[in-house]
């Protein structure tokens, strides 16, 4: 109990409709607003994990982004180029963390950002140059491992503390559509509900959240038009917010410049009758692509999508951050592109990636402090000698070696430096995709097993190849978020049996 008395939290005033058990909007101060942005800057990995979570409400299903999580989880190391390239897919990293590491209440759960050099100084001291991984315990090319952690520079200055200035109000309605607090609001803005009698209006409600509470805020808000209301006051379960989903998937303007793009090729199987993708079988360049969707912000996400995911309310916070005015209700102007274009963090993007996301620039290291240069005294000192270390101490603290590092490409077992074109995926290899995103190695026996269970007829199955490039990655990725469906309502369209290409027996 004492523990629980202790734990963190962030204070929110209701307006609530007495009547229909109805939040109306919610008074927010830095808290909780920083918390909402920093939704937007989760990787799609991060968020999967996270809502699998079992907190104060059960885990939930975010479209078929669980089941691809799950699918990086379940496959064999074996099949990545390294160990890292899975962790990478399991644990992204989020390149906002600067301005999340701080918040009252950090749902993300994702280890720090940090940078290591070899165990042996001498081989990192190299004037030719040495290697620098951003994960623990790669292989140097020297053989040792890479251990030995270092600070980027004047790391120690480096303190965001959120997004939002200290003394800023935002007026967060229910369908998270979110609004700077204005005082001559308090008093119009429930006129303009449509409410003449103050009576049925209950104001002021407070309520303290816990990150616990917030990580389940996340999983209404990805689910639910509502959440404020369905949370807070109704604590619906999620399959009685789950609403059928738009099949009318993203499309790219046809307005934008025209990229040229080598389209892949997909063979999918389909179910004649119903026009449903049973399965595809894919290379691994496809899968890839769908595994590095977990890479992916969320507000990145949204930035290709125009605000368009039809994800809960997501789409409305992100809407309101597209409106804000940066200057006045953001520590600084640069933050509002930061998270309305949310990018990959450094060493995430595949080098075939054709969707329209782009990467932290990766900055490279020229020096480094010495300080963590191990001491040569060890055991009992005496006084003097513990003077000596103090000096000894402080004058490495003080002192700079300078040598040029280069990244470790995360996906390579032979110390290369990064930009080897290597993606998550080792080939050559096939991969079975089912419609709902479980991806597992391909073999005759896993086909006709598949094909068994599903107990349909041989008549109603027919093979088709279809071209991807960057439109119907969009949709799938789209599909993602909100279908069970991926491949049958992502690329459906795209398999018209007039125009695509029947595979020959």
């Amino acid at each position: 109990m004492a523990e629980a008395a202790t734990e963190k939290q962030v204070t929110l005033r209701f307006l609530i409709d007495k009547k229909k058990n109805k939040v109306l909007y919610a008074q927010a101060g830095k808290d909780f607003v920083d918390i909402l942005l920093s939704f937007l800057t989760f990787p799609l990995g991060t968020i999967a994990r996270v809502v699998a979570k079992e907190l104060e409400l059960k885990n939930v299903n975010v479209g078929s982004l669980n089941n691809l999580y799950e699918s990086v989880a379940n496959l064999d190391v074996e099949y990545f180029w390294t160990e890292t390239s899975k962790e990478m897919l399991l644990q992204p990293r989020n390149y906002m963390e600067d301005y999340c590491q701080n918040l009252k209440l950090n749902i993300d759960d994702t280890e720090k950002m940090k940078f290591f050099i070899c165990q042996n100084w001498e081989c990192s001291r190299k004037e030719s140059g040495s290697l620098l991984s951003i994960f623990k315990n790669r292989n140097c090319k020297c053989g040792k491992l890479m251990n030995r952690e270092i600070s980027r520079k004047n790391e120690t200055m480096i303190n965001h503390e959120g997004f939002v200035p200290d003394i800023c109000s935002f007026i967060i309605f229910d369908n998270l559509k979110m609004v700077p607090d204005n005082i001559q609001n308090f008093v119009s803005l429930p006129m303009n509900f449509g409410y003449e009698d103050f009576n049925s209006i209950k104001i002021n409600t407070v309520v303290n959240v816990t990150r616990k509470e917030m990580v389940d805020l996340l999983k209404y808000s990805l689910l639910s038009e509502t959440p404020l209301t369905d949370f807070f006051l109704k604590k619906k379960q999620f399959h009685e917010i789950a609403k059928p989903r738009s099949s009318l998937l993203f499309n790219i303007d046809d307005t934008e410049e025209n990229v040229r793009e080598e389209m892949m090729k997909l063979k999918v199987l389909i179910r004649k009758s119903k026009m449903k993708v049973l399965f595809a079988i894919a290379e691994e360049d496809f899968v890839d692509i769908l595994f590095s969707f977990l890479t992916f912000p969320l507000g990145g996400v949204e930035n290709m999508m125009k605000g368009n995911t039809s994800l809960g309310s997501i789409d409305n916070l992100y809407k309101s951050l597209v409106d804000l005015d940066g200057n006045k209700y953001l520590k600084s102007p640069s933050l509002k592109d930061k998270l309305v274009k949310a990018r990959l963090a450094q060493q995430f993007k595949l080098q075939n990636q054709l969707l329209p996301i782009d990467e932290v620039p990766i900055s490279y290291y020229s020096c480094y402090n010495d300080f963590s240069s191990p001491s040569n005294v060890t055991g009992i000192l005496t006084p003097a000698q513990r003077y000596r270390k103090v000096v000894d101490d402080y004058a490495r603290f003080l002192s700079k070696t300078y040598a040029p590092l280069s990244y470790l490409d995360p996906h390579s077992s032979t110390f290369e430096s990064c930009g080897t074109g290597k993606g998550f995926i080792k080939s050559p290899s096939l991969y079975m995709v089912t419609d709902d995103l479980i991806v597992t190695p391909a073999s005759s026996i896993s086909i006709v097993s598949y094909l068994t269970m599903s107990n349909i007829s041989p008549s109603d199955i027919e093979e088709r190849v279809i071209s991807i490039g960057r439109k119907e990655y969009l949709s799938l990725l789209k599909a993602s978020l909100i279908s069970s469906s991926s491949l049958t309502d992502g690329l459906g369209q795209f398999i018209n049996p007039i125009k695509e290409e029947k595979i020959c027996n």
